[in-house]
């Protein structure tokens, strides 16, 4: 026997699945009366009702993503609101395209990935697949234009505020650059324009040269990387940044930030050289100097160098001219000198000449008189000479009188009782004792 509990559950269960038969056979029975549409329909029906509206097609505007180009342009059209992402899938006939081409390249343009353009088509619902999407038959290179001078205006905006801007342009250059780094993809005209340049100057350049993509999805990475790398070398003077010309989306990585910011933070003066003649990019706009071609670049190093040659050379030259004067003023000094001094000498000589020339004739006019002099004097002289003779002085009756040891004797004094005297006569000697000895008349004693 069932509980009251069971009872009432499988009455209410009962019910329940009562009720619910009767809404599926209701809610059948309706479905049944109302039409259905097959796939294929629906689609073409929801494809007429977009024609209806966009019927003359419509002007959209996106970055191009995935871009596809075996004939005829495939790509994705998307619209990023932060992170909103809108996705279309667009087409280009190849025969749109090609006159397409010829509008974009007047701009200087081409398509691209990461391209923003505007664009105008007609929708499209594919029934084979469902596909939504939109075939394209114009472009307005204009907004593209003006997206991309908006894009850079806002880099260089930032880049002021940074205090990047004119960074490089306040690193001092070298005088003679003659080591140089350069930054282009090895192989490329610009790569093979900038070595000939080198060469052809005549002057021993030391190249350094590194790889890098210079346009494409990777060319901001590589250069970026380029710069640094030969940025961070010792022995480097001057960095160059060459490319050859192409497109303004084949140009948009030396407009990038990135690039802007790493030539910015060089401790080298960094010289661009990108193939293009009427804009600059803002590489060239943050860079020590920006040149037109790769060879103008190189050309500018080249004169530098000869600036400084030229400089060196006249400074030598003004040096040399400069010691010239000075030693033909000394030589010109030394030749006065030495002629006032020839001078002087020569009448010096004319001076002792006439002087001598004098003496001479006073000799040969005064022989006899010079002579009678002469004598004369001779006389005199032998006179006084035999008056001074002693023997002459005995024969007058003096004598000379000499102690034991031959001395003279001059002084009575300096005698005493019983020396031996030696007296000398005109002709003969004699030998005496002292007895005694006065002076001036009074006796100084005896023997």
């Amino acid at each position: 026997m069932k509980d009251k509990k069971t009872t009432s559950k499988t009455l209410f269960d009962d019910s329940i699945s009562g009720l619910a038969s009767e809404t599926v056979n209701q809610t059948v029975n309706e479905l049944a009366d109302q039409e259905s549409l097959s796939v294929s329909d629906f689609i073409r029906q929801v494809n007429q009702t977009v024609k209806n509206r966009f019927g003359r097609g419509v002007w959209l505007h996106g970055e191009i993503q995935e871009m596809k180009t075996p004939n005829h342009v495939y790509f994705t059209l998307v619209d990023q609101d932060g992170d909103k992402k809108a996705v279309l899938s667009a087409s280009i006939w190849q025969t749109v395209y090609a006159s397409m081409r010829v509008t974009l390249a007047n701009s200087g343009l081409q398509l691209a990935d990461g391209l923003k353009v505007r664009v105008f088509g007609e929708p499209d619902l594919y029934p084979g697949n469902g596909r939504f999407s939109i075939k394209i038959s114009k472009i307005d290179p204009r907004f593209t234009l003006g997206d991309l001078i908006a894009q850079r205006e806002e880099i260089v905006r930032q880049l002021k505020v940074k205090g990047l801007y004119d960074a490089n342009r306040k690193v001092e250059t070298s005088l003679v650059p003659l080591r140089v780094g350069i930054v282009t993809s090895i192989g490329s005209a610009a790569h093979a324009d900038v070595l000939k340049t080198f060469k052809d100057s005549q002057i021993g350049f030391t190249i350094f040269v590194h790889d890098a993509r210079v346009q494409g999805e990777d060319a901001i990475k590589s250069v970026v990387a380029a710069i640094k790398n030969l940025d961070a070398r010792k022995d480097l003077d001057v960095l160059m940044l060459v490319r050859g010309g192409g497109s303004k989306n084949d140009l948009m990585a030396f407009d990038s930030a990135q690039i802007a910011t790493a030539i910015a933070n060089c401790r080298l003066p960094v010289l661009t050289g990108i193939g293009h003649e009427i804009d600059l990019s803002v590489a060239d706009e943050v860079a020590n100097q920006s040149h037109k071609t790769p060879t103008a670049c190189a050309t500018a190093v080249i004169e530098q160098v000869r600036e400084f040659v030229d400089a060196t050379e006249e400074a030598w030259a003004g040096v040399a001219t400069f010691a010239m004067r000075e030693l033909e003023a000394s030589s010109s000094q030394l030749t006065e000198r030495a002629n006032r001094i020839s001078s002087k000498v020569l009448d010096a000589l004319a001076s002792a000449s006439k002087r001598l020339a004098m003496t001479a004739q006073r000799i040969k006019h005064r022989p006899a008189e010079i002579l009678r002099l002469e004598k004369s004097s001779l006389d005199a002289l032998a006179d006084r000479l035999r008056l001074l003779d002693p023997v002459n002085t005995m024969a007058r009756g003096w004598s000379i009188t000499r102690n034991a040891l031959g001395g003279v004797v001059q002084d009575a004094t300096k005698l005493k009782a019983g020396d031996k005297l030696v007296t000398t006569f005109a002709n003969g000697s004699a030998t005496s004792t002292v007895q005694e000895i006065s002076t001036k008349g009074k006796p100084n004693g005896k023997k």
